[in-house]
């Protein structure tokens, strides 16, 4: 059995809150994910997506783009200092959709955006180790637009059965997904499919993300995997492309991403509930993977609140 055969048999996939999304051209909308994989793809017009510090990807129609938990993209019809972040007015659709318009100008980029749950085996999330959303022009491929299609038209119109059947077809586009990221991509995808179906790494990763301001330490974590330490390291550098403690930052950051915008708490207590002791020391490792300091990242994501952030919620 393949790698990729294991990860499809243990796959788990959930559904919820998808809707319709406009970005009107003269407004940008800010993609905020807190703690669910979303799902946005582009249903007409063309536009770009960018993250704060990261590179920029083209949307055009058939386009997916999956942003995992913790992500922070805006998307807009040109990439532009100029264009405003923008309310979004939401209206609701015939047969239980919702539609949210965000700015005034002339039509342009619209999408059906939602979010997913992909476990495997209810231990790891499947997209839960990407570094920047996957983009992914899907407009030749008939494996994931019949099925994702056919998703849409079924939550448009729910009948008894709709929650299992979009689960089933989710799925069905999520392999097909799989199985053109490995074909097209192995080099830049495999990592995270590993990632997911690797039991002994997936047990280190628990524990980092349950607890990520635990003392982790490089043998503790190898104790976990119940690996010798010097092939935990070699194993988890080789599969996810980046050292366990380089891991272990990285998840800090990112929950302490997720404080800031949604409570209140100094930055100081923020930076003990993830793990440092030293407030200087955590905004240095914050301002260099999020682009902006504490400060500066909170006072966005406050600008922002009121735009309900991208999260698209079903009726």
């Amino acid at each position: 059995m393949t790698q990729l055969d294991q990860l499809i048999e243990g796959l788990e996939v959930g559904v919820s809150a998808f809707a319709i999304c406009e970005v009107r051209q003269d407004a940008k909308f800010i993609l905020k994910e807190e703690t669910n994989t979303a799902v946005h793809y582009v249903l007409s017009g063309k536009g770009v997506a960018w993250q704060s510090g990261g590179r920029d990807f083209a949307l055009k129609p058939h386009t997916i783009m999956i942003i995992p938990p913790g992500s922070l993209v805006a998307v807009s019809n040109e990439q532009g200092a100029d264009i405003q972040p923008s309310d979004a007015d939401c209206e609701p659709l015939p047969e239980d959709w919702d539609n949210l318009t965000v700015g005034k100008g002339a039509p342009g980029i619209k999408l059906a955006c939602g979010f997913i749950r992909a476990m495997h085996l209810e231990t790891t999330g499947l997209f839960d180790h990407l570094r920047e959303p996957l983009v992914v022009d899907v407009s030749d491929d008939t494996s994931f637009r019949v099925p994702f299609r056919q998703l849409l038209d079924e939550l448009a119109a729910p009948k008894p059965g709709t929650r299992v059947l979009a689960e089933m077809l989710m799925k069905q586009c999520l392999i097909a997904l799989l199985r053109r990221q490995t074909e097209t991509a192995p080099d830049s995808y495999a990592p995270w499919i590993a990632a997911a179906s690797n039991p002994e790494l997936g047990r280190a990763i628990a524990a980092i993300t349950d607890k990520p301001e635990a003392g982790h330490t490089l043998q503790r974590l190898a104790d976990i995997a119940g690996m010798s330490r010097t092939t935990f390291a070699e194993q988890f550098r080789k599969t996810f492309g980046r050292t366990p403690m380089d891991f272990v930052k990285e998840v800090r950051l990112r929950r302490a991403a997720r404080f800031l915008a949604a409570t209140n708490l100094p930055v100081k207590a923020i930076a003990f509930r993830v793990g440092y002791s030293s407030r200087s020391h955590f905004s240095r490792a914050f301002k260099s993977m999020m682009g902006a300091d504490p400060a500066s990242y909170r006072s966005t994501a406050a600008d922002i609140a009121s735009m309900e952030a991208g999260a698209v919620r079903a009726i």
